[in-house]
């Protein structure tokens, strides 16, 4: 089996971009590929204590314990009815077990380009070919199983299988979908970046303000440094795409160190908290400023014939849970135990790799992978609306104060998290495999059954 990733950037470069957040159900897709590769990952990021939902003033409305996101699905108590007296014994039977939670699965942050880098060097030492400098500028079906690409700088390659992973602006997913789908603003411009200042509270912060109406997401990724994000509501009967388009993208250093002082001064006569929030504007490193985008309409199938999407380029994510990462893991691991399944055929002294039934691993991808997908996506654009409510409605960002503290009180952390963490994409292969297994079985014992009656019924012709 020969793979080959191909990559438009020049070159693999540090400190690219900004943070993330790593959460259990996307580490157990690198736990099954290593556990030295988990090793790595973990220890190059710094784990998430705590969540916290806070106000712009630095006024706590309720603390959330991060580690109870390691704890596996039928350990956890999910309990909605906040007059249930059995609901409160079992928070307290639940909230201090520590003996099935999961170290390994600890939510973090990291930045991005580290994590990166750790992922390239482990594909180069495991003889993946990745070669650097390849902008796609054709896609051309050859045959019914034979791909064509041809790259800007003239050189082209033939495949059987193609795997898009080119993000939320995907050009092969333009291609294969003859542009049915596009990229449609929501409204909310994230201006996020780094910056060289711890982050005292050990976990993730969730300010809101009434006074600035938008929000935002503070979380460490080192010891000494930590991610920022505020999402600003843009209203697009004022601006226009054009104008909001041209202010975003990356900024030179100096850009970053001007705009976010203007921010700072901005927020302080907010009444923002100097240590909490404005800091870490105050030393930022670099900033950029995006756009959030989801695609309409939604993609109803990843695979067209011999072309897989996986990732951003087949669900564009917005940020506000942290599984964009996750469900492009997820949408790995998946694929990997499907084509593993159907196409790894045995063979001494090695086994060896067909491609005849890749059509049958690609069916059950979409059917696990487009509802799982469009689930995460929804509850991520809910969890963001409610935070921007908060910032914009004082009645309604009281009532949902409230609604968080039950939620915390009851479940040990955010009803938006647990359907994305609790997720484990190898039992949902197995139990669907498990299916597929059983409708063939099915339809096998069916056919013998119809050939034994016309069997039965045939009578030789007379001569």
């Amino acid at each position: 089996l020969k793979i080959v990733v191909f990559e438009q950037a020049p070159a693999f470069h540090d400190d690219v971009g900004a943070g993330m957040g790593m959460y259990p159900n996307g580490l157990r897709v690198i736990r099954d590929i290593s556990p030295k590769l988990l090793e790595r990952i973990q220890q190059a990021g710094c784990p998430y204590q705590y969540r916290r939902w806070m106000r712009h003033d630095g006024t706590e409305v309720a603390v959330a314990d991060e580690t109870v996101l390691t704890r596996p699905e039928s350990d956890q108590k999910h309990d909605n009815n906040i007059f249930s007296l059995s609901a409160l014994d079992e928070a307290a039977d639940t909230s201090s077990s520590s003996e099935s939670l999961d170290p390994d699965l600890q939510p973090i942050g990291i930045r991005r380009w580290r994590l990166q880098k750790i992922l390239y060097e482990a594909a180069v030492e495991a003889g993946i070919d990745i070669q650097f400098g390849k902008r796609l500028d054709t896609l051309k079906e050859l045959t019914d199983d034979t791909i064509s690409l041809r790259f800007d700088d003239g050189t082209t390659h033939a495949t059987r299988l193609l795997v898009a992973a080119d993000g939320a602006k995907s050009k092969i997913r333009s291609i294969a979908t003859k542009g049915a789908c596009t990229l449609k603003y929501t409204g909310t411009t994230c201006l996020m970046g780094t910056s060289a200042t711890p982050r005292a509270d050990q976990g993730l912060s969730l300010p809101s303000s009434l006074t600035t109406k938008c929000h935002g997401a503070f979380y460490p990724t080192g010891p000494s440094e930590q991610c920022f994000q505020f999402h600003f509501p843009v209203d697009l009967e004022k601006e226009s795409i054009p104008t909001i388009l041209g202010g975003w993208g990356g900024m030179t250093h100096h850009m970053s160190q001007e705009e976010c002082e203007e921010l700072a001064k901005q927020l302080e006569e907010e009444g923002w908290h100097t240590e909490k929030f404005l800091q870490p504007l105050q030393n930022v490193e670099k900033a950029l400023k995006i756009g959030l985008t989801t695609l309409d309409p939604p993609l109803k199938t990843f695979t067209f014939r011999r072309i897989v999407l996986i990732g951003d380029a087949a669900h564009p994510p917005v940020p506000y849970l942290g599984q964009g990462a996750q469900q492009g893991l997820e949408d790995a691991g998946t694929l990997a135990m499907l084509l593993k399944r159907f196409c790894l055929v045995p063979g001494y002294p090695n086994p060896s790799f067909s491609l005849d039934r890749v059509n049958d691993a690609l069916e059950l991808y979409n059917q696990l992978r487009v509802p799982r997908t469009t689930e995460m996506v929804q509850r991520g654009k809910l969890a963001g609306e409610q935070q921007q409510k908060r910032a914009e409605n004082k009645k309604y960002n009281r009532v949902r104060e409230e609604m968080i503290k039950r939620e915390i009180f009851y479940n040990e952390n955010s009803n938006h998290l647990f359907p994305g963490v609790k997720h484990d994409y190898k039992e949902a292969v197995l139990d669907l495999l498990t299916t597929y297994d059983r409708k063939v079985a099915e339809q096998e014992q069916q056919r013998l059954e119809e050939a034994r009656t016309h069997q039965l019924v045939s009578v030789p012709e007379e001569e």
